[in-house]
């Protein structure tokens, strides 16, 4: 995780819910936890579930153009942002393909309902001394 997210899974900040099975049964934590998930706060709501899959969706896109764009081409600066099957691509590129592969790779991954491609290509130039 440290690599992917620049954390550590085991710091306890990260979770809602850290519970010490040195200090307590395993059978009373799984009884805290099932009490828990009984609370109405705790229910998935029609907007939590819009949310994950929204974010699902922005990863598979984000995986699809790692395989198929690759790095060289798909700069960090590119980014995915999807809202209810919304995608959005914004960013800029020197590589005028880009922009063109980037909707089309889009475009394949099922639930994308509509993309605003925002990428902007930018010509590259030498460096002048």
């Amino acid at each position: 995780m440290r690599g992917s997210f620049n954390v550590e899974r085991e710091d306890a900040p990260l979770y809602h819910l850290v519970l010490n099975t040195d200090r307590l049964p395993v059978d009373a934590c799984v009884k805290a936890i099932c009490q828990l998930v009984r609370h109405s706060r705790f229910q998935d709501h029609a907007t939590t579930q819009s949310a994950l899959a929204d974010k699902f969706l922005e990863a598979k896109i984000s995986s699809a153009f790692g395989d198929e764009i690759g790095g060289s081409i798909a700069p960090a600066g590119v980014t995915v942002s999807v809202d209810n099957g919304r995608v959005t691509l914004a960013g800029t590129s020197s590589s005028g393909n880009l922009r063109a592969r980037a909707e089309k790779v889009a475009a394949r991954i099922a639930g994308v309902c509509t993309i605003d491609n925002r990428i902007i290509s930018v010509p590259s130039h030498g460096s002048r001394f």
